[in-house]
């Protein structure tokens, strides 16, 4: 959402720098915003209309030069069914939605893109605990079948619970790298949380050689 002027981000060596949001989902990033009014919907339109909001340009969307509008209802019916979200209809503004069932909404896009790389921020926050458990079972359900996932979260059952590999920060910078996240516990991560330890240069090196 920002540009930066330093250092590199690639996705299979493909650099996002210079791109547009756009561009940079088409080569494979979803995203979930921590800021879901802001970032992760549009709170005035509709169910529908926040689920095609990153293809409805796409061939697959329009018959001829119009919307498919068909094919648009079907897809946002299946994925409302899927993903259990609690609505009137499709046709509902999303911003009469519990937080929890916007945040499926918001998930249900992003999840079904296509994307080989899916970063999740706080994407839990603020919601009731059975969306919670959803959402956390399907990102484990995209890992299994491929994607990668960089969850960003202060919830440290949530980051227990469900990853591979765990990095810390601290004042914008990598403090403590767990290639095994199984292998960690609360309190210790606390500690580099809050800046109390720190692990040495070469093993957070570690974070650029592990895949």
């Amino acid at each position: 959402l920002r540009s930066f002027t330093r250092g590199e981000i690639t996705l299979e060596g493909e650099s996002v720098k210079g791109k547009s949001v756009r561009q940079i989902r088409q080569m494979g990033i979803s995203n979930i915003s921590e800021d879901r009014m802001t970032y992760g919907c549009a709170p005035t339109m509709s169910v529908t209309d926040n689920i095609i909001a990153d293809r409805y340009y796409k061939p697959s969307m329009k018959k001829g030069l119009l919307l498919d509008q068909k094919k648009i209802d079907s897809l946002a019916d299946e994925l409302i069914q899927e993903y259990k979200v609690k609505c009137d209809n499709r046709t509902q503004p999303i911003r009469m939605l519990s937080g929890g069932n916007m945040q499926k909404v918001v998930t249900a896009r992003e999840f079904t893109a296509g994307a080989s790389l899916i970063i999740a921020n706080q994407p839990t926050r603020g919601i009731d605990i059975g969306a919670s458990d959803f959402i956390r079972r399907r990102l484990v359900d995209l890992r299994t079948q491929g994607a990668g996932v960089l969850l960003i979260s202060a919830d440290l059952n949530e980051v227990l619970e469900i990853s591979d590999s765990l990095i810390v920060m601290h004042n914008g910078r990598i403090a403590a790298y767990f290639p095994d996240a199984s292998k960690v516990g609360e309190d210790e991560l606390g500690e580099y949380m809050l800046g109390v330890r720190t692990m040495s240069e070469e093993e957070i090196r570690e974070v650029a050689d592990h895949e």
